[in-house]
C-alpha cells in the first residue's frame, strides 16, 4: 500500500503506528542524516513549517501551502503564493518551557488516487500534465506536532490547515 507522503518528504517521513492508509499517513520526521532533533519553524499564517536538523543544521521544508498540497500542486492558487514568509523558531518546549530540541511529528490526509486522477483529470490549472503518481503531492491537509525529549510532552496542531 501507497502512503501520502508527497515527494519532498519521502526521504524524511517515517510512517509510525497502525492506522496508517491510502487516506492517512503519520510520522516522524529524520533528517538525512539519521537525526531526529529539530527546531521546527512555522510562518505567522501557519501555511509555512519547515524544521532545522540539530544534529546536522539541514533545513528542510516540510509545507509551503502556495506549492504542496491541492491547492498548491493541482489548483496553483494564486493567493498563496503571496504568503507572509518570515519564520519564527520553536525552540523551547510550551510545555516544561525548556530550550530542547525537538521531536516533529507530521499528519498527512488524502482522498486518495482515484480521487486524485478523477478531480484533477491529470493536469494542473496552468494545463501542465500531471502524473498518476502525483497524487501523493494533492494532500488534502497537514498537520505539524512537536514533541519534547525533555518532558515527553506532545504539542498538538502547531500547524493543522486544509490544503484542499
Amino acid at each position: 500500500m501507497q502512503y501520502p507522503i508527497p515527494d519532498h518528504l519521502k526521504p524524511y517521513l517515517i510512517p509510525t503506528g497502525e492506522d496508517n492508509s491510502e487516506l492517512r499517513v503519520t510520522g516522524a520526521l529524520r533528517c538525512k542524516c539519521g537525526g531526529v532533533a529539530f527546531i521546527p519553524y512555522t510562518n505567522e499564517a501557519g501555511t509555512i513549517a519547515a524544521a532545522r536538523c540539530r544534529k546536522c543544521g539541514a533545513k528542510i521544508l516540510l509545507l509551503h501551502a502556495g506549492r504542496h498540497g491541492w491547492d498548491g500542486f493541482v489548483a496553483k492558487a494564486d493567493y498563496l503564493y503571496d504568503l507572509p514568509t518570515k519564520m519564527h523558531p520553536m525552540e523551547t518546549c510550551p510545555h516544561c518551557e525548556k530550550t530542547t530540541p525537538l521531536a516533529v511529528r507530521v499528519t498527512i490526509t488524502s482522498y486518495g488516487k482515484e480521487d486524485f486522477i478523477r478531480d484533477s483529470e491529470l493536469t494542473d490549472e496552468d494545463g501542465k500534465p500531471l502524473r498518476e503518481e502525483d497524487w501523493v503531492n494533492a494532500f488534502s491537509s497537514f498537520r505539524m506536532d512537536v514533541v519534547c525529549p525533555e518532558c515527553g510532552e506532545t504539542t498538538e496542531s502547531i500547524i493543522d490547515i486544509e490544503t484542499a
